[in-house]
């Protein structure tokens, strides 16, 4: 083997101390670099996370307190039923509908009360009506019972045609009297202010 000049090995040398220096920067410095940069952009996640439940923080009290005035201002107690027993919360909600349906001018045929299975966050008192009218009735009937207090949801309804004619005797002669030409079948549901007992 041929020997090296001394300039030469000066040049050698240097190149493998240069050599050796990028190995470890490469081998050291970089990993390191690469994760204090993957820390510094998790952090400004993290701040921008942050400033964004501080906002929400903010909003939120903001808004309790309009919840607050809100509540001061339309209690929500008449959209509930007062009573304490289903029974009596489906007494209230039979009487409420014989009132609507006499003042619209339909006939009651039969109601039955439905037991609630127990699984909703409130609890409901829920009556299946069977009923008899005209139509422009059973519309000023449907909107009286769902736009009026305690709130009411009418779900299931069925509408049927009914021509059938009533024979009445009236003093000796017959005289046929018109019966409603709808069939109407609906569930009346109406939700308890507390846990109502069964």
């Amino acid at each position: 083997m041929k020997s090296l000049t001394k300039g030469q090995s000066r040049l050698l040398a240097i190149a493998l101390l240069l050599l050796v220096v990028l190995v470890l920067l490469r081998v050291l410095l970089v990993p390191l670099w690469l994760s204090w940069s993957e820390s510094s952009d998790r952090l400004d996640a993290l701040n921008t996370r942050l400033a964004v439940y501080q906002r929400l923080q903010q909003g939120m009290t903001q808004d309790q307190q309009t919840l607050e005035q809100l509540h001061s201002s339309q209690p929500t107690s008449d959209w509930y039923l007062n009573e304490a027993t289903p029974a009596l919360a489906a007494a209230t909600l039979q009487q409420q509908l014989h009132r609507q349906v006499a003042q619209s001018g339909g006939d009651v045929v039969s109601t039955q009360i439905l037991t609630a299975d127990g699984k909703d966050p409130i609890p409901t008192v829920t009556v299946q009506v069977r009923m008899r009218a005209e139509l422009p009735e059973l519309v000023d009937l449907l909107y009286s019972l769902e736009s009026g207090r305690p709130v009411l949801v009418l779900d299931k309804l069925a509408i049927l045609s009914n021509p059938r004619l009533v024979r009445r005797v009236v003093s000796e002669r017959m005289r046929a009297q018109q019966v409603p030409s709808l069939d109407i079948r609906f569930e009346m549901t109406g939700f308890a202010h507390q846990e109502v007992a069964p």
